[in-house]
């Protein structure tokens, strides 16, 4: 009996030291464990004889939240106010870019369908803004990059811009453009299919207007888009785990926050304010900063794959293609690789402070 127990121990133990070098060889090819010490030693066994179960590895639990109060430095610095309340509305959701940061690179190859595109259709030339689809194709390439996957999602009206900015990014048929009209319920169903046949877990929502109480989608100025704008936020509802991401109170996700706060803190937020709620929440000053800002989450949380797109020159080239695409500026209605009005200065300077931030804290975390 003896013989057998010290035979069945060992057998453990072999076990527990293929799973522990299978975890760490996984880590490094995504996202490394933000503190290596803990996956080894006395610690591994515990952490490994719960995976079965169901139970995530510690590091990916536990230990992060030793860069918690890094990740909300980064979310102070995206929620920077150019007017329209957002260092408000983000006290109200704190902490939701950490934990939209941790389900992305918890070390599960996640897969999302990102959806973006947001049409002014009353410019001189009609077309897509530019705040958007950059921070959706940042995200859709952080995935890829960490060994998951993701589905670029908008609507007709949107399509020339947001499909001009996956180029070169995303193969052809991981950009879905869904029709308005009676065409959308059988297009719904065709992205239900591909959800359960590809595993799709998350969708992901930035900078893409929704409806408010009373199903009408509206714009900053007030204005009603519902015949310009198919029905995305109807994406909410397939199962999925879900993070929203808006700058200004009607994009979905923003249900999540109390109404009377959005009233408060926007103009015209009585009527503007989108109904849908997401699990977790980025409040931004530009949605394109809240992109960019679960980017630098990630990698504080050390998803160290995604360092190309900490740099300034990838965002400079992602704007200017859509521009060239036909992109406008939220605000001014021109067609410039510009964002909300803000000049260049100022919108990257956010971006350069976001990435020295995710850079300089993980170098001084390392062990």
């Amino acid at each position: 009996m003896t013989e057998n127990r010290n035979e069945r121990e060992n057998s453990v133990r072999e076990g527990n030291v293929r799973k522990d070098s299978a975890l760490k060889n996984s880590a490094a090819q995504n996202c490394a464990a933000p503190n290596d010490a803990i996956i080894n030693g006395v610690l591994a066994s515990a952490v490994h004889a719960g995976t079965g179960n169901g139970i995530r590895p510690l590091w990916a639990s536990l230990g992060v939240w030793r860069h918690y109060r890094n990740v909300t430095g980064i979310q102070t610095m995206a929620a920077h106010d150019v007017g329209r309340g957002s260092e408000t509305l983000m006290t109200f959701v704190k902490g939701d870019l950490f934990r939209a940061a941790r389900w992305l690179s918890s070390g599960a190859r996640r897969k999302a369908l990102v959806v973006t595109g947001f049409y002014i259709p009353h410019a001189q030339h009609p077309a897509a803004e530019s705040d958007g689809p950059a921070g959706a194709v940042e995200l859709c390439s952080a995935l890829r990059s960490i060994g998951g996957d993701a589905w670029l999602v908008s609507d007709v009206w949107c399509e020339p811009v947001v499909a001009a900015a996956a180029q070169n990014t995303l193969p052809d048929d991981h950009v879905l453009i869904a029709p308005g009209g009676d065409h959308f319920a059988a297009w719904l169903e065709s992205v239900r299919t591909l959800v359960r046949a590809r595993s799709i877990d998350t969708v992901i929502f930035i900078e893409r207007v929704g409806p408010a109480l009373d199903g009408i989608p509206r714009n900053m100025r007030g204005m009603d888009i519902l015949e310009w704008t198919a029905p995305l936020s109807r994406l909410a509802t397939l199962g999925l785990h879900t993070i929203g991401i808006g700058d200004g109170g009607n994009e979905i996700g923003m249900g999540r926050i109390a109404r009377f706060a959005i009233e408060g803190a926007v103009v015209d937020g009585t009527h503007i304010a989108c109904s849908v709620a997401t699990r977790e929440l980025i409040v931004a000053g530009t949605s394109n900063w809240g992109g960019h800002a679960l980017v630098c989450a990630m990698y504080a949380l050390g998803c160290r794959s995604l360092e190309a797109m900490l740099d300034e020159t990838w965002h400079r080239d992602q704007l200017a293609r859509i521009a060239a695409a036909g992109g406008l500026d939220g605000v001014t209605l021109r067609n410039t690789p510009t964002v909300d009005g803000l000049n260049e200065e100022h919108y990257y300077a956010q971006i350069r402070a976001m990435s020295h931030h995710a850079r300089i804290r993980l170098r001084s975390l390392r062990f």
